[in-house]
C-alpha cells in the first residue's frame, strides 16, 4: 500500500500553498478536500446571469510597481497564471453623524456625516491625506509606517532563524511593538483621536478591536495594502484556488475532492494515516491539516490521542469573528446607482472598541459595501452591476433563533443592511435587486465547518498575537509529523496569512524529509 511523504487535509487557501510547496519540492503528496472543488472561501458561485466573490473584499501584496508584492510574489514562485486587476486606494470610511454632532458635516452625498475618508495608496499621499482630514497627523502617521518598514525586515529574522542577530534584544523596535497594543502605540507617537480611527479602519480584518491586538499585527495588514496595493482576481478568487491547483498537479502531487477526512490512525502516539468518508484508509508520513483546530480534535481524533497542551490551547483562545454577506446582483450600473468606490466602511462610531461592543449583537449598523465593477468593470452583464455587504459579529449570536424563525430574520438582517448602506451613501438600492443571496454564520459553519462559521480561526490578543504564536509555532503543533496551517495559525484570517502558513509549514516538512534523506 502507497505511503504518501505528506497528506494535506483541506483544500483551502492555506492547504493549497502547503500542498504546492510539497509537491514541487518532489515530495509525494495528496491533498484531501470534502467539497468537489478548491478554495474554501476562495470561490465563485452563479445566481441567474451573475458570479459572485464570496468572501475576497481585497488582495494585499497585490499591484506593487516592482512586481514584488507579497502574494504577486508567491504566485510568480509557484508559477501560478491569475490576471490580477489592481485599484490605487485602499478604503472609504463613512461615519453618519448622530443627532447633536458638533463636527458633523454634509458630504458629496448629501449625508451628514463625521468622517468620510478614501485613503489612497502609498504612504507619503497616505499621511498626507489623513494630515488633511485631521490637521496634525502627518508626522505621528510617518512614524508608524517607518515602524512598520523596520518590522517587515525583524519578520525575515523569524522566518529565517539564520538571519537572526546575536539576540533578539537586538531588535528593539519589534520588542516595543509586541509589548504595546495599537491605541498605546499610537498614543505614543501623538496620533490625534479622530486620526487614529481612520487609520485603525481595517480593524474589521483583523478580527479584534485597537485595544486589544498589538501595533505590529495591525501595520503587518496596513503597511501591505499602503505600500503594495491591492487587487483581485479577474475571475474571482476561485481562479487563485484553480491556478494553484493546476500548480500541484503540474508537480505530480494528487488532489482527491469529495474526499473527507473522518478519522486520523494514530501508531505510536502520532499519525500514521487517515481514513476517507468513514471508508478508505490513507497513510502517510506527515501530515499538514488545513482545518480548525476546534473540529479536529471533536471529530477525528478519540479524546485519549488529545495532547493536553492542545486542550488547553482550546480552552484559552477565543473564537474570533463570523459573517454574514448578503450577495446583490443589480439590474442598474454602479454608475446608475450612484456607486463611485469599491470599498465602503460606514460604522456607527468611529471607534473601534465601541464598534466590537455592538457587533457583539446582531448587526449593530456596520457595514462594509463592495462593488466589484469599480475594479472589473465587465464582471457582469452590460446594464448590471454586483454589490456584496459584509456585516461582523462576535459570539454564537445565532443561538436564540428557532429553525422556523431563520428565514425570516435572515432576510430583516439583509434589510437592515441594505437600508444601512442606502442612507450612508444616499443611493438606492432595494428596488434594483435582480438577485439576492443571503449568507449567515450557519451558512459559513457548513461550509467551512469551523465553530459558529467563522473564516478568522482565534482572536489574534495581545498576550497571544502574531510574533508569540510565529516564536512558538512549532511548539504549538500537536505532533512532530502533523502541523496545522490557515487561519487558526499565527497570522489568523486573510488569504495572504494562510497562503503564508501553508507554505512555511510545507516547507518545514520538505526541509525535514531532505534531512531524513541525507
Amino acid at each position: 500500500m502507497k505511503t504518501y511523504d505528506v497528506i494535506v487535509i483541506g483544500a483551502g487557501n492555506g492547504g493549497l500553498a502547503a500542498a504546492a510547496t510539497c509537491a514541487r519540492a518532489g515530495l509525494s503528496t495528496l491533498l484531501l478536500e470534502r467539497h468537489n472543488i478548491p478554495g474554501g472561501s476562495a470561490s465563485s458561485f452563479v445566481r441567474g446571469r451573475f458570479e459572485f466573490e464570496p468572501s475576497l473584499h481585497e488582495l494585499a501584496g497585490v499591484g506593487a510597481e516592482d512586481g514584488k508584492g507579497q502574494i504577486e510574489d508567491m504566485f510568480t514562485r509557484f508559477n501560478a497564471d491569475v490576471d490580477w486587476h489592481t485599484h490605487d486606494s485602499t478604503f472609504r470610511l463613512v461615519v453618519p453623524a448622530k443627532e447633536g454632532d458638533k463636527d458633523a458635516f454634509v458630504n458629496e452625498n448629501g449625508v451628514s456625516v463625521t468622517i468620510d475618508a478614501r485613503m489612497p495608496v502609498g504612504f507619503e499621499s497616505f499621511a498626507r491625506k489623513l494630515d488633511e482630514l485631521v490637521p496634525g497627523s502627518y508626522e505621528s502617521c510617518m512614524k508608524a509606517f517607518d515602524l512598520s518598514e523596520r518590522m517587515f525586515k525583524a519578520f525575515e529574522c523569524l522566518d529565517d532563524l539564520k538571519k537572526l542577530p546575536g539576540s533578539i534584544k537586538d531588535l528593539p523596535d519589534i520588542m516595543r511593538m509586541v509589548s504595546h497594543t495599537m491605541k498605546e502605540t499610537l498614543d505614543a507617537l501623538g496620533m490625534p483621536k479622530k486620526a487614529q480611527d481612520i487609520f485603525s479602519t481595517y480593524w474589521c480584518y483583523m478580527g479584534s478591536p485597537g485595544s486589544k491586538f498589538d501595533f505590529l499585527y495591525y501595520m503587518a495588514v496596513l503597511h501591505s495594502y499602503v505600500k503594495d496595493g491591492t487587487g483581485i482576481p479577474r475571475l474571482r478568487s476561485h481562479e487563485m484556488s484553480l491556478a494553484i491547483d493546476k500548480v500541484i498537479r503540474d508537480a505530480g502531487g494528487e488532489i482527491w475532492y469529495n474526499s473527507e477526512v473522518t478519522k486520523v490512525l494514530m501508531k505510536h502516539g502520532k499519525p500514521e494515516g487517515v481514513v476517507i468518508n468513514g471508508e478508505k484508509e490513507v497513510y502517510g508520513k506527515y501530515f499538514i491539516c488545513n482545518s480548525s483546530p476546534n473540529t479536529v480534535w471533536k471529530d477525528l481524533f478519540t479524546k485519549r490521542d488529545i495532547p493536553e497542551k492542545q486542550l488547553k490551547m482550546l480552552n484559552t483562545r477565543k473564537i474570533a469573528c463570523t459573517l454574514t454577506t448578503v450577495y446583490l446582483g443589480m439590474n442598474k450600473t454602479k454608475e446608475e446607482l450612484g456607486i463611485t468606490d469599491y470599498s465602503v466602511f460606514i460604522a456607527p462610531d468611529s471607534d473601534s472598541d465601541k464598534q466590537y461592543e455592538a457587533a457583539q449583537n446582531y448587526f449593530s449598523g456596520y457595514c462594509i459595501i463592495n462593488c466589484l465593477n469599480e475594479i472589473i468593470p465587465d464582471c457582469t452583464p452590460e446594464g448590471t452591476c454586483q454589490l456584496f455587504l459584509t456585516t461582523m459579529t462576535f459570539g454564537d449570536v445565532m443561538k436564540d433563533i428557532k429553525p422556523q424563525d431563520y428565514k425570516r430574520f435572515k432576510t430583516k438582517v439583509a434589510e437592515d443592511m441594505i437600508e444601512t448602506c442606502e442612507k450612508a451613501l444616499n443611493i438606492s438600492i432595494k428596488p434594483h435587486i435582480e438577485e439576492i443571496e443571503i449568507a449567515l454564520p450557519p451558512t459559513f459553519a457548513r461550509y467551512l465547518n469551523t465553530p459558529w462559521g467563522t473564516p478568522y480561526g482565534y482572536m489574534l490578543e495581545k498576550w497571544d498575537s502574531m510574533i508569540p504564536r510565529t516564536v512558538q509555532y512549532l511548539q504549538d503543533q500537536p505532533f512532530d509529523n502533523f502541523l496545522f496551517c490557515g487561519a487558526s495559525q499565527e497570522r489568523g484570517d486573510g488569504y495572504g496569512c494562510a497562503y503564508y502558513t501553508g507554505e512555511k509549514a510545507g516547507g518545514i516538512v520538505v526541509k525535514v524529509i531532505e534531512k531524513e534523506g541525507k
